[in-house]
């Protein structure tokens, strides 16, 4: 428990603008769901775009491969939404042939009906998680840099 504590207080202490700090844990978290994305594509993308690269990092590693299972469910359901395909035989579908492996996933049946549903599922689901996180993290660092300078013109 103390080394949560200590992680997010460090994370909290990242001297930089609000913007890039939420941008880069943002852009971590949502390249954390999104499978086959790893760290790299998150150090590479976060200097590109130029936010922080310690917060994706850090947002990156908050939502590991195991984060992926647990949204599975809301990526199917919604990728089942868009292209008007019901959850349970996505569901199935992946169940069925997951153990067929990767040349299976891309064929035609398979693709359409599931393989395509779940990559947008989970691009809408890690967006609309990525943007929470976003907007979440810039209302909290926005309110601690207003109370760090108050503070400071305080002491002076």
């Amino acid at each position: 428990m103390g080394k949560i504590k200590n992680f997010i207080k460090k994370f909290f202490l990242i001297n930089d603008t609000p913007h890039k700090v939420a941008a880069g844990a943002a852009l971590g978290i949502f390249l954390g769901i999104i499978p086959g994305a790893g760290l790299l594509a998150t150090l590479i993308l976060s200097g590109l775009f130029r936010f922080n690269r310690l917060a994706a990092l850090a947002g990156a590693g908050v939502m590991n491969m195991w984060s992926t299972f647990l949204i599975f469910p809301p990526a199917a359901y919604a990728g089942g939404l868009i292209f008007g395909v019901k959850y349970d035989e996505i569901k199935t579908c992946f169940a069925d042939t997951s153990q067929l492996g990767l040349k299976y996933f891309l064929g035609d049946t398979a693709f359409l009906g599931m393989t395509l549903p779940l990559i947008c599922g989970f691009l809408v689901v890690a967006g609309a998680i990525a943007l929470s996180a976003y907007f979440g993290l810039l209302y909290i660092l926005c309110k601690r840099k207003k109370y760090c300078e108050r503070e400071h013109l305080l002491m002076k």
